[in-house]
C-alpha cells in the first residue's frame, strides 16, 4: 500500500530558564552565556503510516504524544527532522487547540475550513452536515468562550470530520464528551475507515485503540518505545504505567514490607522450601489492617499463559492467588479477594466460605496458598484487587487494599461495570395494517 504520511528523524528542543529573566540576560548576552537547560521533548522518531490504516499513538503523559502530533499538522517546526503527508489533513487536537474563543462557532467552521483550502461556497455546503452532527443548537451562533467543554469537542470533531480528510489526527479530544456523542463518533471513525481515510489516534483507552486500531505505536520519554500489534503494544504501555505506580508508592510511603519475589515452584508445583515464609518484595497495598494472627505474604493476578495479568480482554481466564502465613492457632480462616473500579465501586468479590471451602485448624508458623479461577467477564475500565484473611466471625487476620491493578480492554466497548455477554436474536413479524393487523406474520 502506498505511504500516506512519513516522520523522519524528528526531533523538538525547548529551553527551560529557571527564572523569567534568565531568558533576558541570555538575550543580552547575545548567547555568550547560557543561561538555559536543553529539554528534548522528542529524540529522533521515525516511523512511516501505509494509506488507509487506523494507527494508535499511546505513551504516559509527557512522554512526547502532543508534540508530535503538532508537528505532523504543523502547528509546531521540528528543531530536526521532516514530516511528510500525502493528502488533506483534518485535527482534533487537545482542547483549547485550533478555534479562536472570541469568534462565534459558525466563525470558527468558516475559519477552519478556509485553512484546509475549502472556499466559502464549499463551507457553506458543509455546514448543515456540521450543525447536526455537533448537535448544539443557537450555541453555534454564539462565541465559543461560552461554550462548555463537551459542546466545544462537539463543534470541533463534527467540523474536522465533515471536511473528508484524506488524513485524519485525534488527540485525546473525544474523552470529553458524553457517551452518546463518543458513540456517534466512533461510528463515523469507522465510516471513514471504510472510506480509505488514515487516521492517527492518540487515546488512553485502551478498548477504543483495539476496536480502532491495527497498529500502535508506544512513545516514552520522547522515543518511539514499542511499533506493532495493538495488543502486544498496550501490554507494554500497561506494564510501563504499573512500573510508574510501584515507585509513586515506594517513594511516597514506603509501603509494602514484604521480601518474598513471587511464589516460587518447581515443575510439579511445589514451592522451595527457602522461600516458603518469605513475603514479597513486590507486595505494595495502599491501606493494610488487621489483627497479626495472619499475614499476607504475596498475592498475584495471572492470565491462562500463568502471566501476570494487567491488560486483559473482557471474559479472559484468570487465577487470584494469595499466600499466607499464621503467627497464632486458628480454625477455619476465610480467605478473599474483592475488586473494584477506578471509582471505587465493588464489581466482585468472593472467599472461601461462600464457596464451602473450610481449611479447619491450622497451626502456628503454617503457611497456605489459596487460588480463586474466574473468567473475568467485567466491563471496559480500570480496576484495583485486595486480598483479606479473616476468621468466620469477620475478625481481620490480614487485610490488604490496592495491591494489584489491571485494566480490563473490551472491543466494542460495553457499558457497566460487568459484560454480561448477552447474544442477540430477531425475528421478521410482517407488515402491520393501520388497524394494527399484519397481512403476513413471517417467522426467522
Amino acid at each position: 500500500m502506498p505511504i500516506a504520511l512519513r516522520v523522519e528523524r524528528v526531533a523538538k528542543q525547548y529551553r527551560i530558564y529557571a527564572h523569567p529573566g534568565d531568558r533576558l540576560k541570555e538575550s543580552l548576552t547575545r548567547g555568550r552565556w547560557q543561561w538555559h537547560r536543553e529539554f528534548w521533548a522528542l529524540s529522533d522518531v521515525s516511523f512511516e503510516i501505509e494509506a488507509g490504516t487506523t494507527v494508535g499513538i499511546v505513551g504516559p503523559n509527557g512522554s512526547g504524544k502532543s508534540t508530535l502530533l503538532q508537528i505532523i499538522t504543523g502547528t509546531l517546526e521540528p528543531t530536526h527532522g521532516s514530516v511528510w503527508h500525502e493528502g488533506r489533513v483534518a485535527a482534533l487536537l487537545e482542547l483549547g487547540a485550533g478555534f479562536n474563543l472570541e469568534f462565534t462557532g459558525i466563525e470558527n467552521v468558516f475559519m477552519n475550513a478556509a485553512l484546509m483550502g475549502f472556499s466559502r461556497k464549499e463551507t457553506e455546503r458543509l455546514l448543515p452536515e456540521i450543525e447536526r452532527f455537533a448537535e448544539i443548537g443557537d450555541f453555534i451562533q454564539q462565541p465559543v468562550k461560552t461554550y462548555s467543554s463537551g459542546m466545544y469537542v462537539r463543534l470541533a470533531f463534527a467540523t474536522a470530520v465533515s471536511t473528508e480528510p484524506q488524513i485524519l489526527i485525534i488527540d485525546e479530544a473525544l474523552s470529553v464528551g458524553d457517551a452518546v456523542f463518543q458513540h456517534r463518533c466512533l461510528r463515523r471513525i469507522k465510516q471513514m475507515q471504510e472510506n480509505g481515510a488514515t487516521i492517527l489516534f492518540v487515546s488512553h483507552d485502551p478498548s477504543a485503540v483495539k476496536a480502532l486500531c491495527s497498529r500502535a505505536i508506544l512513545m516514552n520519554g520522547g522515543r518511539v518505545d514499542t511499533d506493532g500489534k495493538p495488543g502486544e503494544v498496550l501490554n507494554r504501555y500497561q506494564g510501563l504505567i504499573m512500573e510508574r505506580e510501584e515507585a509513586y508508592d515506594r517513594k511516597d510511603s514506603g509501603r509494602g514490607s514484604g521480601t518474598f519475589s513471587g511464589l516460587i515452584a518447581d515443575q510439579h508445583g511445589a514451592i522451595d522450601a527457602a522461600e516458603l515464609g518469605r513475603p514479597s518484595p513486590s507486595l505494595h497495598y495502599s491501606f493494610r489492617h488487621g489483627n497479626g494472627t495472619a499475614e499476607i505474604l504475596a498475592a498475584e493476578l495471572h492470565n491462562a499463559e500463568r502471566q501476570n495479568a494487567e491488560l486483559v480482554d473482557t471474559g479472559d481466564s484468570l487465577i487470584a492467588k494469595m499466600r499466607v502465613r499464621f503467627a497464632r492457632e486458628c480454625a477455619d480462616p476465610v480467605f478473599g479477594f474483592l475488586i473494584r473500579n477506578r471509582l471505587g465501586i465493588h464489581a466482585y468479590g468472593v472467599n472461601t466460605e461462600q464457596k464451602e471451602l473450610k481449611l479447619g485448624k491450622v497451626e502456628r508458623g503454617e503457611v497456605i496458598e489459596v487460588s480463586f479461577a474466574f473468567d473475568c467477564w467485567l466491563g471496559t475500565d480500570a480496576y484495583s484487587v485486595s486480598f483479606a484473611v479473616h476468621s468466620e466471625d469477620g475478625i481481620s487476620y490480614d487485610w490488604i487494599d490496592g495491591v494489584l491493578f489491571f485494566s480490563v480492554a473490551c472491543a466494542p466497548p460495553v457499558e457497566g461495570v460487568a459484560n454480561l455477554n448477552a447474544s442477540v436474536a430477531s425475528r421478521r413479524l410482517g407488515v402491520a395494517k393501520s388497524d394494527g393487523r399484519a397481512d403476513q406474520v413471517t417467522v426467522t
